[in-house]
């Protein structure tokens, strides 16, 4: 992904994590999250290469071994289409025949193996005939005359073509697994299993029930050695308590329904706090959350959007 759209998008988290009030230790570890992304990203990417520059130089060692044998045979099987009265120049075109229908067979499962596939059984006897044909009509004449010597050194280089180009398939086809490893790594790192952050304490937010009030009795009248009291002081009134407040404890959701609540906020455009509140998770949990919304469907509706966007169609 560009380095600047990546770092322009978490830039809008970011943002939004600050209106939306989060703390300040929550964007540290949206951050450190970031980070995190960001090394197991460039390990991936470190492993892909790795696989694709093997790749290649596999293709190029088999080009280079199909062009040596190619040269190597162009003499033998001239001299061998000669010696059976095929004349110049025509006795120099049967060797390049064969070994350019063996080039376009490996060239052919080179693209196709890439992508795991298979071209069929007539690549496979394509590439097996014209390496028989390659080795016999390198090997005729020596074996025609019983030189063991000259049979072991013009069969060399074709048998080796031929087990190279077999097993060039295989070792294309895991390279191209290595690399589909390490991209469904990095979508499932998008996607990580949820870790269970503790909901809030909850608090019984209901104020206890005043105890009945109790008529103060009337004080005995005060006895004066000066002036006679005439008034008594007024009875105590009780005060009502006040309304009880019905407010009932919210419950924990599960991890799956947490997960639709926070998806569900953030296409509602609710604000990260907001959505905590729905899921019952914490903010910087719904922090992560919003950010790999974020980089998978792209910049967070704003409020309301969808609901403008389902009337209008």
């Amino acid at each position: 992904m560009n380095r600047k759209l990546t770092a322009a998008r978490r830039d809008v988290e970011r943002l939004r994590l600050e209106a939306s009030g989060a703390t300040e230790t929550d964007v540290q570890i949206w951050q450190a999250s970031n980070r995190v992304a960001d090394l197991e990203h460039a390990e991936r990417q470190a492993a892909v290469q790795t696989a694709r520059r093997a790749a290649l130089v596999m293709d190029v060692v088999l080009g280079v071994v199909a062009l040596l044998t190619m040269a190597f045979s162009l003499q033998n099987i001239h001299d061998f289409a000669a010696d059976h009265g095929v004349q110049d120049p025509i006795a120099w075109f049967l060797a390049p025949a064969v070994d350019l229908a063996l080039i376009a067979a490996l060239l052919g499962d080179a693209v196709l193996s890439r992508h795991q596939l298979d071209a069929g059984p007539w690549a496979t006897r394509l590439r097996w005939f014209a390496g028989a044909a390659t080795l016999g009509l390198n090997v005729w004449h020596s074996v025609a005359v019983l030189d063991p010597a000259a049979i072991v050194l013009h069969a060399v280089p074709p048998i080796l073509l031929f087990v190279l180009a077999e097993a060039a398939s295989p070792y294309r086809s895991r390279f191209a697994e290595t690399v589909r490893l390490a991209a469904e790594a990095a979508a499932a790192e998008v996607d990580k299993t949820e870790v269970d952050t503790p909901a809030p304490a909850e608090v019984d937010t209901a104020p206890a029930a005043d105890p009945e009030p109790v008529d103060d009795p009337a004080p005995a009248p005060a006895v004066s050695t000066q002036t006679p009291q005439v008034e008594t002081p007024e009875r105590l009134r009780s005060v009502p308590a006040p309304a009880e407040v019905d407010t009932p404890a919210k419950g924990r959701l599960s991890a799956a329904a947490a997960k639709a609540a926070i998806e569900a906020a953030w296409t509602e455009g609710l604000t990260i706090r907001e959505a905590a509140e729905r899921a019952t998770r914490a903010p910087s949990y719904v922090g992560q959350v919003y950010a790999r919304l974020t980089r998978e469907r792209g910049i967070q509706p704003s409020r309301g959007q969808m609901r403008i966007e389902g009337e209008a169609a």
